[in-house]
């Protein structure tokens, strides 16, 4: 096993079937498929899924999840396919019912009903099972933070909730329910007319222009000092620099250069807020990356060498598996059946001091995978730090492309190997519990307040230094 194989991580399975898509001749139209077809396609996702992914025997006792009961429940669905994206629709549905929040499902080459995708102006938070705008762009006027959203193009939110759900992948209930309030953001749709009610009571419709793409500008690492000279550090992600990880191969020393970038600006933000008898992580929102930064970060805040050991792995043998060019050595193992189990130390770095203060971390149920990794070993290596918010997306487990469907050539992701803590524990779907738990509400929106930063200085200051 190659240590430079991230667990946490997601990305490189994207950029893998990214380049593949984008190879050869342009994409083909929507391909028919017959139900014969369809149904050996689930034939064949079912026998994959219960003899590829790491997690099918834990998630059916933990979670409940039965690949059988989603089995025949996509085939119930077929009467109303017709082609291959009614079909991917289908196998979308049945993925999401694993609970396994790296898994994921890519088309074949052909372009999808909705890939001409927009997003909206603003942003919605999900609060006691009802909606509300969270953020809103200039673009979004006249909505506000704090407004109550009914309907979008006459679909009730409950509805467009329930519909992005059944496709959104998750390792927790509060994971799934938090990407999908995100994915139900996006559509096809160049104008969105918006029923909603501003708070005190009354009710207005609006229509606002969706734009392509993401939001412009993506967040970086920031630092600042706060009141009472507390420190905070916000950390919207572990992901390396793409671009210079490309071009240098992919390789684990292209990785430590892709990551210098936010190292750097990792080390300035310690040394600068060296003085300060505490600090305040934020990583709520954190989707992950590259779990090596999560070493860096770790030896920033962690004893490391009374904790040397990041996690253990254990990747799942199979002959899918063993089919990809990544694992193939495994073919010339020559011990018997069963999980390869390894332990991952964290890795070595020059010159990193580690921060004296007390420190207190903000997560919520964005955080996944390599995050997840890293506050697990947080709450194991510096079990006194204070955790703020709501639990984790609690996601681990090395996602790779096992299953290509014969007839429609969709691509399945799910994970490969489990991920054990240092306390022994696997992390995959096993969220950590705030010290201090927080709820958002309504009130908080509609007057800009952030609620998880308040506790954590509450908290920080009762606590004294």
């Amino acid at each position: 096993m190659k240590t430079f194989i991230h667990p946490g991580a997601a990305l490189v399975v994207s950029l893998v079937l990214c380049s593949m898509s984008g190879r050869g001749a342009p994409p083909q139209k929507v391909p028919p498929l017959t139900r014969a077809e369809m149904q050996a396609d689930l034939e064949h996702l079912t026998t994959c899924t219960k003899r590829a992914w790491s997690y099918a025997e834990d998630k059916h006792t933990l979670l409940v999840v039965d690949i059988d009961a989603l089995h025949a429940a996509a085939l119930r669905e077929l009467d109303q396919a017709h082609d291959a994206e009614d079909f991917y629709v289908v196998v979308d549905k049945y993925v999401a019912g694993l609970m396994d929040g790296h898994a994921a499902v890519w088309r074949g080459p052909w372009p999808g009903r909705d890939s001409d995708s927009r997003r909206w102006p603003f942003t919605v938070a999900r609060l006691d099972g009802r909606y509300y705008v969270k953020t809103a762009e200039e673009a979004a006027a006249p909505l506000r933070p704090g407004d109550e959203l009914l309907s979008v193009n006459d679909v009730a939110m409950a509805e467009r909730f329930e519909t992005a759900l059944a496709r959104t992948t998750g390792s927790t209930a509060a994971g799934r329910e938090y990407r999908a309030v995100n994915y139900l953001c996006r559509g096809g749709d160049k104008q969105v007319r918006v029923k909603a009610i501003r708070p005190g009571g009354s009710n207005f419709v609006c229509e606002v222009a969706a734009p392509r793409g993401g939001a412009a500008g993506g967040e970086t690492i920031h630092w600042k000092k706060l009141e009472s000279n507390i420190g905070y550090v916000r950390l919207p992600s572990f992901e390396q620099d793409n671009k210079i990880w490309e071009a240098g191969g992919r390789g684990p020393e292209a990785l430590q250069a892709a990551l210098e970038p936010k190292k750097s600006a990792l080390r300035q933000a310690f040394a600068e807020l060296a003085d300060t008898p505490a600090l305040i992580l934020d990583l709520r929102n954190n989707g992950g990356g590259s779990d090596a930064l999560g070493h860096f970060l770790a030896r920033c805040l962690c004893d490391t060498q009374a904790h040397p050991n990041y996690y253990t792995l254990a990747t799942h043998v199979s002959e899918d598996l063993e089919a990809l060019p990544d694992f193939a050595y495994l073919r010339s193992d020559t011990r018997a059946g069963g999980d390869r189990r390894s332990t991952i130390q964290i890795l070595p770095e020059k010159d990193v001091r580690r921060y004296p203060g007390r420190l207190a971390v903000l997560m919520n149920e964005g955080c996944f995978s390599a995050c997840d990794c890293f506050l697990n070993y947080l709450a194991a290596a510096a079990p006194q730090t204070i955790f703020v918010g709501r639990p984790n997306g609690a996601g681990a487990g090395a996602p790779r492309p096992v299953v290509t469907l014969p007839n429609s050539k969709i691509v399945v992701t799910f994970c490969v190997m489990q991920v054990w803590n240092l306390n022994g524990q696997l992390i995959e779907s096993r969220p950590l519990k705030p010290t201090v738990p927080v709820q958002w509400t309504q009130r908080d929106l509609v007057e800009g307040r952030d609620p998880d930063l308040s506790a954590a200085l509450d908290y920080l200051g009762r606590k004294g230094n």
